[in-house]
């Protein structure tokens, strides 16, 4: 029994040594490298890979695509094109599969490699598992963006005094306003500014998740002119909700649109609500959005939805 633990660590230890030894990979966020032929990606299989990771993504005023592709030919496929973080390659092979793997030239790294014997097959492959091809890269991302925020967090103990849940974000982010029950924190940027707030959400009675993101914004988050203006959800907009879990934590997410009554002002944004503990009335708001008129709003709403997967509960 001893000599199969020391097996076991032996083994473990063998795994962790060879991802250190891996080259550090590269890349922007939310960016995958497609290694196909040319042929392949000007026909019908390119049309397929682009209608799955190039779709809109959803609750932005302006589209924009969930995933930025470079597409290369398998032929140059090698040195530096190997460390991309976020890689799909697809081949003309007489076996069928989609494997999913990890770090295989680089270290952080997800690698997803689709095979099959004809055109159709590689559509209908790719067709039946872009859900999965979806979730492991985007899961990656968030991992790698969270990654990146730990390198220049904020040591800001602020939500964990004030609510028992930590949150890492990075130290650009300031604290916009706090009381007992509330904590909004934003980033400036040269176009507006990147905002989360996270509040304890009292009576929780209404379970309309609009209703109650309506009625906090209207209470802490003024327009220019607070007997006015403040923020409110965008009716006109669909907003879609859904459940997901953060490790052992169920959230309600949703996203839509925001817009300021009496301004000129609107943009995306995401909400969590987390009933932690229901038979002690222990429900929290998070709410993440974006004010950056004129500009490309992905990769701002991806940075807070980041920071608020980022949650973890005190015991």
């Amino acid at each position: 029994m001893r000599a199969l633990i020391f097996f076991i660590i032996i083994i473990f230890s063998c795994n962790e040594n060879s991802v250190q030894m891996l080259p550090g990979s590269n890349g922007n966020i939310n960016t995958i490298s497609v290694v196909i032929e040319n042929e392949l990606w000007e026909g019908n299989v390119g049309k397929e890979i682009r209608a799955h990771l190039e779709k809109p993504s959803y609750g932005l005023p302006q589209e924009e695509p969930l995933f930025d592709l470079k597409q290369m030919p398998p032929k140059i496929f090698s040195g530096f094109a190997t460390k991309s973080r976020s890689i799909i390659k697809v081949e003309i092979k007489e076996k069928e599969e989609v494997y999913f793997s990890s770090n295989d030239y680089a270290f952080p790294q997800r690698i997803i490699y689709i095979q099959a014997k004809n055109n159709q097959s590689l559509i209908s492959l790719i067709k039946k598992n872009s859900d999965l091809i979806r979730s492991y890269i985007y899961a990656g991302e968030i991992s790698e963006k969270q990654r990146r925020i730990k390198k220049s967090k904020n040591s800001s103990n602020i939500f964990m005094n004030k609510f028992g849940l930590s949150l890492t974000f990075p130290s650009a982010y300031r604290v916009a306003k706090s009381n007992q029950n509330f904590v909004w924190i934003r980033r400036d940027i040269q176009t507006g500014s990147v905002n989360l707030f996270v509040s304890r959400v009292l009576n929780f009675e209404d379970k309309n998740i609009i209703k109650i993101r309506d009625s906090l914004s209207k209470m802490h988050i003024p327009g220019n002119d607070p007997s006015v203006s403040f923020m409110s959800t965008d009716t006109l907009y669909k907003t879609v909700t859904k459940k997901i879990k953060i490790d052992t934590i169920l959230v309600h997410e949703t996203r839509g649109l925001w817009e300021a009554k009496g301004q000129f002002m609107a943009g995306p944004f995401i909400n969590y609500l987390i009933n932690l503990h229901p038979q002690k009335n222990e429900t929290y708001m998070l709410d993440g959005f974006v004010y950056s008129p004129g500009t490309r709003k992905r990769d701002y709403l991806f940075e807070i939805e980041s920071i608020m997967r980022s949650i973890k509960i005190q015991d």
